[in-house]
């Protein structure tokens, strides 16, 4: 019960809409400096972003190795999970399932008196069991009544509750890379491969199961009716009985005492017993037929059976909602050549790289029933994957009278592709373009801007996004980089992350990096972090 309920909310798509891939390389340099590349990228960093920046190496740099490259991040910037975590900590689940028992333990004691009160209330009935079984079905009536007011309450909360789980997307995403770079100012080649795996999901609690919640407080409000109803006849009748079955001991007096009876009295309460008779046969069929939903005549009462022939139907005390779980992930795999060179248009030096690629995309479209068992093999047969050949286009100039400035230009993913999921919803990997400038002072500071020049359809549930980041590097001693920065989503709210992280690269031999970040006002919104290991000669 806990989990159908707890799980009683739908992760499902608010619309069939085409979703994108991001652009969100995996480089811990990148990601301490706020997510800026398209123009500071180094050597073999540049193919995740710009792979011109290959021709514009120093004349140093020989030769570079990365791997192994791994982060991930996590977003939650509608606090989900703490929504979550006062979910159950609330408890409203066992409030339920409590309330849920107290309405039962009464219908049950009701159901069994019924019999009892329809046989013995006629002028022949045993007046003792009569009266006994009304006095029991008083009680129970009363706690019915004190039930079904907990269960309006534990009802409503229940509901709250899921309110609070709805329409809060989560997101995330895992990134591994790999590469090898010959830069050179004259002809530059890397070959790379990276994966990139991107999920999003979302809560949205279903309709259906929030209005069948609230119909088991009309259902036991209406069943609370009936019995009232049904006990008051049944008071009317043991009350009437009571004054039949004394006159009938008076008019016995009478006989014995050789005295002429009066049966006046007895005729006009014969008259009234079977009047209450007839009120509490009638009250009693309407208690053993009292049927609640399952057929959804009227609409109100809903299409899940509560009651049925006057009692739970069956299955009513352990609640099955229809919800699904839905989860959309997308990986992108990529083994890519990139070249570049520098051209001279009109004594100005332009670097122009291009990387072709073979890219292989997954969709998994996974939904599956909240009272299914989750079967983690059963994943991968709701995944569909497609191969094909993309196109990344990058461009970048110096300028600045030693040259200190950089500005550049990528175009990824020129040819767009489409991938259909196996549940309808289509994927596609789309053009991306970013513009960058990286300035460097006093040779030992470095100040880089990117701009998303277009916006980026989300994978799913999430926000669409177009990043505005800025970022800074400090080379200490010539072995250890210092970094921060900042990135806004300009095409979303409360998406403000900071950035920091290090670099050490003792005698230029190899180099460790570390880059991480987090939500502006709140870590728990959003986090996520790259390390890697490299080689540069």
């Amino acid at each position: 019960m806990h989990k159908k309920i707890l799980l009683g909310a739908a992760i499902s798509l608010a619309a069939v809409q085409v979703t994108a891939v991001p652009f969100a390389p995996t480089d811990a340099r990148a990601m301490a400096m706020g997510g800026t590349g398209v123009a500071a990228a180094k050597t073999v960093h540049s193919v995740q972003f710009n792979p011109s920046l290959l021709s514009s190496a120093d004349e140093s740099d020989d030769f570079g190795l990365l791997f192994p490259q791994f982060g991930g991040y996590f977003a939650d910037e509608n606090e989900f999970i703490d929504s979550a975590d006062d979910f159950v900590d609330a408890d409203y689940v066992t409030a339920f399932d409590s309330a849920i028992t107290n309405i039962t333990t009464p219908i049950d004691n009701i159901q069994s008196q019924i019999s009892i009160i329809d046989a013995n209330s006629t002028d022949s009935g045993d007046l003792s069991a009569l009266t006994t079984a009304t006095g029991i079905l008083s009680t129970n009536t009363t706690s019915l009544t004190t039930g079904t007011g907990q269960l309006t309450i534990a009802t409503q909360n229940l509901n709250d509750g899921l309110a609070t789980l709805s329409q809060k997307a989560l997101r995330g995403g895992l990134g591994f890379g790999a590469g090898i770079a010959i830069p050179s100012k004259k002809f530059s080649v890397a070959i790379s491969a990276n994966n990139s795996t991107t999920f999003s999901g979302e809560l949205v609690v279903a309709q259906s199961d929030l209005d069948t919640l609230i119909n088991y407080t009309s259902a036991t409000d209406a069943y609370a009716g009936v019995v009232s109803t049904y006990a008051d006849a049944a008071d009317a009748s043991a009350i009437t009985l009571q004054a039949v079955q004394t006159e009938q001991a008076v008019i016995q007096a009478d006989i014995d005492n050789n005295v002429i009876p009066d049966f006046t009295q007895a005729n006009i309460l014969a008259s009234r017993l079977e009047a209450d008779n007839l009120v509490l046969t009638a009250a009693s069929t309407d208690l053993n037929t009292f049927t609640y939903g399952g057929t959804g005549q009227p609409a109100s009462e809903g299409t899940v059976a509560i009651f049925k022939d006057g009692t739970l139907a069956d299955g009513a005390d352990s609640l099955t909602l229809a919800s699904e779980a839905h989860i959309i992930a997308v990986a992108l795999t990529e083994v890519a050549l990139s070249v570049s060179r520098e051209f001279d248009f009109s004594g100005n030096l332009v670097a122009i790289g291009i990387t072709p690629k073979l890219q292989r995309m997954d969709v998994y479209d996974y939904i599956v029933s909240v009272d299914s068992e989750v079967d983690g093999d059963d994943v991968s047969d709701f995944g569909v994957d497609d191969t094909g050949f993309n196109l990344d286009i990058g461009i970048s100039t110096r300028f600045g009278k030693i040259e200190q400035g950089t500005v550049g230009l990528v175009v990824k993913n020129l040819i767009s592709n489409e991938l259909e999921s196996i549940n309808g919803h289509p994927v596609e990997i789309s053009p991306q373009v970013r513009a960058g400038v990286l300035y460097q002072a006093f040779g030992w500071i470095n100040l880089a801007a990117d701009l998303d020049l277009i916006e980026n359809d989300p994978v799913a549930f999430e926000e669409p996004s177009q990043f505005f980041a800025v970022g800074l590097e400090a080379d200490v001693f010539g072995f250890m980089q210092l970094r921060g920065g900042f990135r806004t989503n300009i095409a979303a709210s409360d998406q403000q992350v900071v950035s920091g992280g290090f670099g050490f690269s003792p005698f230029s031999l190899f180099h460790i990096d570390l880059g991480l970040y987090t939500n502006t006002s709140d870590p728990k919104k959003e986090v996520g972090g790259v390390f890697e290991f490299g080689v540069d000669w």
